[in-house]
């Protein structure tokens, strides 16, 4: 499966490459998590000087929140699986958002709230 990454600038010299953006690919049947933590150990995430940044991940939705002292991403439950994500001509989009060194407990939280389309 191919997979489309891009994330937003943590400082102004980051933005001389935005959008920062990658393709990858990966194994057929690799869950999103796996996905998300390859992305997140991979070094494609910049580090942040006292190793707390927080970022959140979107494709359509919020998907997860990865933060630079945890192991693991912290996701969503997608109701509606993977076709509820952001996909086009067969490649999964990612967007991860960077939320400076906001708390990533408080990012997920707010983030868990979060309804589109609520009637």
């Amino acid at each position: 499966m191919k997979v489309y990454v891009s994330r937003g600038s943590v400082a102004a010299g980051d933005d001389v490459d935005a959008p920062n953006s990658d393709s990858i690919a990966v194994p057929e049947g690799t869950s999103l998590e796996e996905i998300i933590a390859g992305i997140a150990k991979s070094g494609y995430l910049p580090k942040i000087s006292g190793g707390q940044a927080s970022w959140s991940v979107t494709s359509n939705i919020p998907v997860a929140v990865v933060a630079q002292q945890w192991t693991q991403p912290r996701m969503f439950f997608l109701l509606g699986g993977m076709k509820e994500l952001d996909s086009r001509d067969g490649v999964l989009r990612l967007y991860f958002n960077y939320h400076a060194q906001v708390d990533p407990e408080t990012v997920y939280k707010i983030l868990w709230g979060f309804r589109l389309n609520a009637i």
